[in-house]
């Protein structure tokens, strides 16, 4: 009895009062700050996919500068982000290897929207050796917005051993490098003006190791984590750095020339991208890529990779017999 009443005496004493002041202080602080983290979040997804659209809270690109430089632009999210640009009142510089593809991008625009188009054929895969030309064909456009939207993967769900290792280093000099060198060559004149915005398209893969695709999942972490820190290193300096983090878009890559219930079509996706420019650092686009993240990050987490194996041992095994 008597040791309970010591323990009562201390813990009614004035010291032990003022810890636990403290102690409530910094717990209430710690709870603030988080639902002012989460609100400020949702406050930024609000005006992102309910306002922007609409053209209320979005940023004017063309503060930036009056041309637009993208990469992968023949087909697919680079298309789409090509004429949003365009529509918005930027003339546009267009890459990709396909010249006569992107002579229809080029036809499209000029047609649609009277804008001027740079027509810049390039094959990526080359390697350090296109960039020298990249430069003298952009060295004079005064560039608002770069996206690094070129990127490959390895084709057909393959275990890590069974794909051509020149097929993983394509992935790697399409996913990563050319978007360290567009980079380069952009961001010094941006840094001259004080003003520029890069963005990088990665994907919703990034959420979660993906089997059977490890070296593109791998590259599009990349592409969150090189975004991230050079909006650090730069947002003071002028420049908006985001990171598209896509789900399922109609594309060339995931073999759909259509959009349908669960892959988006690429201009409209490209217009509800290029709303978030300005709101959010790391995007997924629009809200229903939202929805689909939610699902992977929160819903299934880490067992989003055993799901998967699972699911395509099943599918191999029924397709096999």
């Amino acid at each position: 009895m008597e040791y309970w009443n010591q323990a009562a005496d201390v813990f009614m004493s004035d010291r032990f009062c003022l810890y636990r002041n403290i102690a409530a202080v910094i717990g209430t602080a710690y709870v603030l700050r988080f639902l002012l983290k989460k609100l400020w979040a949702l406050s930024g997804g609000f005006c992102a996919y309910f306002l922007a659209p609409w053209g209320i809270s979005r940023i004017n690109i063309k503060k930036y500068g009056s041309w637009a430089v993208v990469t992968g632009a023949s087909e697919g999210i680079g298309r789409g982000y090509a004429l949003e640009l365009a529509r918005q009142g930027l003339n546009v510089a267009i890459m990709s290897r396909s010249r006569e593809k992107l002579e229809k991008v080029e036809e499209e625009i000029r047609s649609k929207y009277n804008r001027d188009v740079r027509v810049i054929p390039v094959d990526f895969s080359e390697g350090q050796s296109v960039y020298d030309d990249i430069q003298a064909e952009i060295s004079d456009l005064d560039i608002a917005i770069l996206v690094n939207n070129v990127g490959t993967g390895t084709g057909n769900d393959l275990f890590f051993g069974q794909v051509d290792p020149l097929q993983h280093r394509k992935v790697i000099e399409l996913n990563c490098q050319s978007m360290i060198q567009m980079t380069h060559l952009v961001l010094p004149k941006m840094l001259e003006k004080k003003k520029g915005i890069i963005v990088n398209i990665a994907s919703v893969v990034n959420l979660f190791p993906l089997p059977l695709s490890n070296v593109y999942s791998a590259s599009k972490i990349f592409v969150l984590y090189f975004s991230t820190a050079l909006q650090t290193e730069y947002k003071s300096k002028g420049i908006i750095v985001q990171c598209n983090s896509p789900g399922y878009v109609a594309t060339q890559l995931i073999g759909l020339k259509k959009a349908t219930w669960w892959a988006v079509d690429p201009v409209a996706y490209g217009r509800s991208s290029v709303a978030t420019i300005g709101l959010q650092h790391h995007t997924n686009g629009c809200l229903y890529h939202v929805i689909q993240a939610f699902i992977y990050k929160s819903l299934l987490g880490q067992k989003t990779s055993i799901i998967i194996m699972q699911v395509w041992g099943k599918f191999k095994q029924n397709w096999t017999k």
